[in-house]
């Protein structure tokens, strides 16, 4: 072989060993799959996996203004007088609801969190409303006191707490009881922010039963600053599209109140119903009384626009000795989610 031939199959040569070698360089790697968010149904409607774990997560809450007015919910303008209220009064918020939940060995592993931010005349405030945890029965954090959860809040009007039925908010050590025959029981150890210094912590205990179309409730709180309290019953009735409800408490000492019996006097009553007019729309009454001789009759029409976005005008009367009587109005727009 001359040099030229040699030098010519030497380049041939180079030239496909580079090309295997460039070849090479330029192969990708295999996709990874993507891992899609599942939906998790084990615990209702609205929960998914958080990517990589067994973990369930669910995210709701609602947008809502308010319009109130009237001498009883309408701001007070000119308060040199101490006139009721004379002009409106608007509020928005923005509640959000975060939920988890997952399986382990001892039941449902579940916590919950609900975040107000609320903007009212040029006021902008947040509110932690619930942060707890729940295993086996047991809930711990804060929330509200059970002596308003196991009874409920009053009725489906919108302001039904004028005369109040109970503490909102609390720090708990709780348990929950609930049978297959309907059966059910809580038992709290309670810490409110305006509670005296007290190495005792204030305690709620109740019983019920709630079957097919009745409930019924029991229960009682003791105030270990005040070393009084309160009693409270309650019976439902549900019959498809028409419900209703009476609630009656009781103060140990009705000179004075106590973080139960957050009533005038020595008891309260509450009662009301609600019947649905059309698929859409649904009438809402409650009435309530208490030994102070104060009258409260609310009355509303929730009508649902589009699913999820409901509008609620509401009729509001009180009377009562220390003022006399007073009306007013609210006008409600929600969207949930």
């Amino acid at each position: 072989m001359n040099i030229k031939g040699f030098l010519i199959g030497s380049a041939a040569a180079l030239v496909t060993v580079s090309g295997a070698h460039a070849a090479d360089a330029i192969v990708a790697a295999e996709p990874e799959p993507m891992e899609y968010v599942r939906v998790c149904d084990a615990f209702g409607t609205g929960y998914f996996y958080i990517p990589g774990t067994e973990t369930c997560l669910k995210i709701g809450g609602y947008v809502r203004m308010d319009v109130r007015g009237g001498e009883l919910l309408g701001l007070n303008a000119n308060e040199a007088n101490g006139s009721l209220g004379d002009e409106w009064d608007t509020r928005s918020r923005f509640d959000l609801r975060i939920s988890t939940a997952s399986d382990t060995e001892y039941g449902a592993l579940k916590t919950y969190a609900e975040l107000r931010f609320n903007w009212r005349q040029g006021n902008n405030t947040t509110e932690l409303r619930h942060a707890y945890i729940d295993l086996a029965g047991f809930r711990v954090g804060k929330t509200e006191s059970a002596f308003i959860t196991f009874t409920d809040n009053a009725g489906a009007v919108l302001v039904d707490d004028l005369i109040d039925f109970g503490p909102d908010e609390a720090n708990v050590i709780q348990y929950n009881y609930k049978s297959d025959n309907g059966i059910t029981a809580v038992l709290s150890l309670e810490d409110f922010a305006d509670a005296g210094n007290d190495y005792v912590p204030n305690i709620v205990g109740g019983v019920g039963y709630a079957g097919e179309s009745f409930k019924a409730r029991v229960l009682g709180g003791y105030d270990s600053s005040l070393e009084e309290g309160a009693i409270k019953a309650r019976l439902d009735g549900d019959f498809g599209s028409f419900s209703a409800f009476v609630m009656a408490g009781w103060n140990t000492n009705g000179d004075f109140r106590n973080d139960y019996a957050t009533w005038d006097g020595d008891w309260a009553v509450w009662g009301g119903a609600s019947v649905g007019l059309t698929e859409r729309v649904k009438l809402n009454a409650q009435l309530a009384y208490d030994d102070s001789e104060t009258f409260v009759a609310n009355a509303n029409v929730a009508f649902t626009v589009v699913p999820g976005f409901v509008v609620t005008p509401e009729v509001v009367y009180r009377d009562r000795d220390a003022d006399g009587s007073a009306w007013g109005g609210i006008v409600r727009f929600q969207r949930s989610f």
